[in-house]
């Protein structure tokens, strides 16, 4: 499973834990909530009765005294005759359930069904007025209460919906992840297969003429009069198969995964390397190479990659100036990056050509694999840094490399 794949996965995990702790703790709360909300408001409407009760021993005034949480009340006196109810009918009556049993703590308190289905909050107590006592009958409606029950309820509807369409988007997220990962492994392995029958293409034709011309040559040395003649064809026959060697190496080199271990290396050393090697070049003999020298700046490469590299780009510089010219190495510290610029006086890039010159086989020479720049850019990406360049027709080119400091 990638990365993208666990992260998709995680991240709505996460939030389901999340929510449905704090739904459930919420729907756990509801019940004892709304059980003390009904108990704070009876304890109430209980002493706003007693109040009434003393101030009035006739209790006409309570039959005045409503709230919106009241079912009905009753007072029962100490024989178990209803001395007051909220139905007049029941005034006078024997109270129907003749348990006056009270708690320790003086209240009880329970559910009750009523006969029209309604489940009400029932509480009984002992109230005194005028030194009397009383057993009070409170029954409080519950819809007002039990709404906290009902909005957390409907909390935990609510999480369990949004948690169901957020696992069925991650569900058709993951499966739209597989499908394009699916399709661009098709996509690169069709990309590949382009790639290596365009690499077939170029090495057919360019092995074709090397290989024409050592059996042309062999052909001639076996007919060869003497043996200085025969030297010169085999000396062409060697020149032919460095050439093949170059070929197959760039190839090789192309297509190399393995990086090799990094060292910490000292970049400025492989620059003045580098710059020693092109000037035995004979093809700078008419040529200025011009190169400051810097003070060490370190890297974690691979030197015979970065080696390459280089010598790619300063080669290049020496083959777009056949007639001459100036050939500029600088290199500098760009806070936290090296930045080496290999300038060129040549004859430069046509703009049309510029967004090609890094793709692998293209070439603009009449001879060439079109590697050499293809290999320099992915040893700078391997390297984590980059390559670009700068050309105007007629004024040169101008290379510019980054790579990462050692840290």
């Amino acid at each position: 499973m990638g990365r993208s794949s666990r992260l998709l996965i995680g991240i709505p995990l996460s939030f389901t834990l999340l929510v449905g702790w704090f739904a459930w703790t919420a729907f756990r709360a509801a019940p004892p909530l709304a059980s003390e909300n009904l108990r704070g408001a009876g304890l109430s409407i209980s002493a706003a009765i007693e109040q009434l009760a003393a101030a009035d021993s006739s209790f006409r005034s309570l039959a005045r005294y409503t709230t919106p949480d009241i079912a009905y009340f009753a007072l029962i006196d100490r024989h178990g005759i209803v001395r007051f109810h909220t139905n007049p009918r029941l005034v006078g009556q024997p109270f129907s359930n003749p348990d006056r049993k009270i708690p320790p703590d003086g209240i009880s308190e329970q559910r009750e069904l009523l006969g029209t289905g309604e489940q009400v909050y029932l509480l009984r107590t002992t109230i005194h007025p005028d030194h009397d006592e009383y057993l009070l009958v409170l029954a409080l409606h519950t819809y007002r209460a039990d709404q906290v029950i009902r909005r957390a309820r409907a909390g935990v509807t609510v999480v369990s919906a949004l948690t169901v369409a957020l696992w069925g988007l991650t569900v058709l997220l993951i499966f739209m992840q597989r499908r394009e990962e699916r399709h661009q492994r098709e996509m690169n392995r069709r990309e590949e297969l382009a790639r290596l029958g365009e690499m077939g293409a170029v090495m057919a034709h360019e092995i074709r003429n090397p290989l024409a011309g050592i059996k042309g040559f062999a052909q001639l040395v076996e007919t060869a009069t003497d043996i200085e003649q025969a030297r010169l064809y085999a000396a062409r026959i060697v020149s032919q198969s460095l050439r093949m060697e170059s070929l197959v190496d760039d190839l090789l080199s192309y297509a190399r995964e393995d990086q090799g271990e990094r060292h910490p290396t000292d970049l400025t050393a492989l620059v003045r390397e580098c710059v020693t090697m092109i000037r035995m070049e004979p093809d700078s003999e008419t040529i200025e190479v011009i190169h400051t020298p810097h003070t060490a700046m370190r890297i974690m490469a691979v030197s015979d990659r970065i080696i390459q590299l280089l010598l790619n780009l300063l080669k290049n510089g020496l083959q777009a100036m056949p007639g001459g010219g100036v050939l500029r190495i600088d290199l500098e510290n760009g806070r936290h990056l090296a930045v080496i610029r290999i300038s060129d006086t040549g004859v430069g890039i046509p703009p049309e050509n510029l967004p090609h010159i890094f793709d692998p086989f293209w070439t603009s020479k009449s001879r060439g694999t079109g590697l050499g720049l293809a290999i320099c850019r992915k040893v700078a990406q391997e390297h984590g840094g980059s390559l670009t360049v700068n050309s105007m027709v007629g004024s040169g080119t101008t290379f510019t490399l980054t790579l990462p400091l050692e840290v």
